[in-house]
């Protein structure tokens, strides 16, 4: 599912996104290095090194997701809300890293559509608010988008005890360019692809 593109506000190395819901006014609290391609003879982890971020303390639940294609990059938009957890509206503990391959609490291996894969690893979070068990995202566990030249499958892999993991789907073997913005807290992940 995709969401009609709006104008955000600039990031330091982009000058339009296509989310919504957010603030015009809101400007990026960090950025992570820039996007890489794999050179010959790297491994996928080693051409796109783990990124992490966020705060021990912090606990969200995750209220929406965006995904769109820009020129000269594909994004996704992970946007939380607070919680009723123990601890302060925050961005939670995220880890970004190639996978091979992802699976469940169960064990078993969950399917991604795509030729390369990242795992979206979150604690403190979930889809589930903790006081009522009432849902805080309500969008697809799978999302498809039919506009991204890039991102061919975003997909829930694991939501078990405020840690959160979402599987996503490539084409090919891009590096995000990572994002943290406040007022909603987000957490945005860039993959260049051509103009």
């Amino acid at each position: 599912m995709t969401a009609a593109p709006t104008t955000q506000a600039p990031s330091p190395t982009r000058t339009a996104a296509a989310t919504t819901a957010a603030p015009a006014t809101t400007p990026p609290a960090t950025a992570s290095s820039g996007p890489a391609t794999a050179s010959p003879g790297s491994t996928p982890a080693t051409a796109c090194p783990e990124q992490t971020g966020g705060s021990a303390t912090s606990q969200a639940q995750l209220t929406a997701i965006r995904i769109a294609h820009n020129p000269g990059f594909d994004r996704l938009v992970f946007e939380f809300g607070p919680s009723t957890a123990p601890g302060v509206y925050g961005m939670p503990p995220f880890r970004v890293a190639v996978a091979t391959s992802l699976s469940g609490p169960s064990g078993q291996a969950v399917p991604v559509d795509g030729s390369a894969l990242f795992g979206v690893r979150f604690q403190n979070a979930s889809t589930m608010n903790p006081s009522d068990g009432s849902r805080s995202y309500t969008g697809p566990t799978s999302l498809k988008p039919t506009t991204t030249p890039l991102i061919k499958e975003v997909k829930l892999v694991e939501d078990f005890e405020r840690v959160m993991n979402w599987g996503v789907g490539l084409a090919r073997l891009q590096c995000p360019t990572l994002l943290t913005l406040g007022g909603p807290v987000r957490l945005v992940l860039d993959f260049p692809t051509p103009p």
